[in-house]
């Protein structure tokens, strides 16, 4: 399969001209008719794949309860209607957000693990609206899922071009975690936002950049990593030139805003602003060590373990999709299908981002929890990705397989087992 992508890629110097082209465009010279034409053509093909990855959802929603074999008690009876269908994605985390869009922080300190700009949004929505809690957050999720597809199209497509942007929102939604991104979970509103704020620093837009990763920090911890994205893209646009910096590198101080306003007010209803901090450890993260600590001890547990346990397989797929995002931003720097100069900013976020879940581990039976979900984040693999979908074969292949295997976590998911 290997032969056959690398016999369809183009030539290097096709692949190069493209990456150096991305560096050379201006950042906010194009005529208004420009850029207007070209958000309506992210919104179209975000639009289009946001539809049919719904349709795909509700329809596998329905079979998941087909008489095929005997369903444990847990998995509940099959759906009637489009509110059942919809309850049977009220799983696992969404319980924990729902309690905080309801009342807040309060009775329970271990909510302060959960950020709040996703339960707040989802309060603000079934208060202005007839819709229960639940509801109201799998409508921020879908809606935010759609805006983070189109956001993705129109930043892959002004950095490699437009059927680069396609393949790169489609591969996305196809990823088999691909779920939580319409789930009841902050994971699309922090998607959402992330590509937002990266956008911006490409085009220079630094107040925009620093207010969205403000919000992303509201959203999820992660978001603080946007700051060295920011960091690196607006020293690289000023020749890396002390002399250069201007007032707007003030900017930045929007980037730890929403950590340090969660920490305040945590303060207030709590007693202790780094609750967020300690309540992770509820989750078995307590301490950081090497990453080559994590890996060692992830193989030994899936050694000692058998293939067909679900402990073995979780730890079996986080720790390729570990790896797996490491090779790919490697790639994206080195070798056919790399980004150019003007991607490796998106490096800069998606780096630590990746080695973060590492570094920090469950110490548990399944110490990269999550990586799988994760991974949705990693913004340069996914164009990485579109990049090799230059080859047909890879471009036949990928969609296929992780459409099928989204497919079954779908299933999983709803019939209340762990997914990630």
């Amino acid at each position: 399969m290997v032969a056959a992508i690398v016999a369809d890629m183009p030539e290097a110097t096709e692949v190069d001209a493209s990456a150096a082209a991305a560096d050379e465009r201006p950042d906010a010279t194009e005529p208004a008719r420009s850029v207007a034409s070209g958000w309506r053509e992210s919104a179209r093909a975000g639009l289009v794949t946001w539809a049919a990855g719904l349709l795909l959802y509700a329809v596998t929603t329905y079979v998941a309860w087909l008489p095929v074999q005997d369903l444990p008690a847990k998995a509940g009876n099959p759906p009637t209607g489009l509110g059942g269908a919809l309850d049977a994605w009220n799983r696992w985390d969404v319980a924990w957000y729902l309690p905080i869009a309801d009342t807040g922080y309060q009775p329970d300190p271990l909510r302060a693990a959960f950020f709040p700009l996703y339960p707040m949004l989802v309060r603000a929505v079934r208060t202005v609206t007839t819709l229960t809690t639940f509801h109201a957050a799998m409508l921020v999720s879908v809606l935010a899922c759609l805006a983070a597809l189109i956001l993705l199209h129109r930043l892959a497509t002004e950095l490699l071009d437009a059927e680069h942007g396609r393949r790169a929102a489609f591969y996305l939604l196809a990823f088999p975690t691909g779920l939580y991104l319409v789930a009841a979970y902050n994971e699309s509103l922090f998607l959402a936002l992330s590509v937002g704020a990266l956008y911006c620093m490409r085009r220079g837009r630094w107040w925009y950049a620093g207010l969205l990763c403000g919000l992303a920090g509201a959203t999820r911890l992660t978001g603080l990593l946007l700051g060295l994205a920011f960091g690196y893209e607006y020293l690289r646009r000023r020749d890396w030139s002390v002399r250069r910096v201007r007032w707007d590198v003030l900017a930045a101080l929007l980037v730890p805003a929403g950590v340090v306003l969660f920490a305040l007010h945590l303060h207030r209803v709590l007693g202790n602003a780094t609750a967020f901090l300690d309540a992770q450890k509820h989750w078995f993260r307590d301490g950081y060590q090497a990453p080559w600590t994590t890996y060692r001890e992830v193989v030994r547990l899936i050694s000692e373990g058998t293939m067909s346990h679900p402990d073995t397989v979780r730890n079996t797929v986080n720790l390729v999709t570990s790896v797996g995002s490491l090779v790919l931003l490697a790639l994206a720097v080195v070798g056919p299908w790399k980004l150019g100069r003007g991607g490796h900013y998106l490096i800069a976020f998606a780096l630590p981002a990746m080695l973060l879940p590492v570094v920090n581990p469950v110490h548990n039976y399944y110490p990269l929890a999550s990586v799988w979900r994760y991974f949705l984040e990693c913004v340069p693999a996914f164009l990485v990705l579109a990049r090799m979908g230059g080859s047909r074969t890879f471009d036949r292949i990928y969609p296929v397989a992780a459409i099928g295997l989204q497919g079954v976590m779908v299933v999983t998911f709803v019939q209340n087992n762990f997914v990630g």
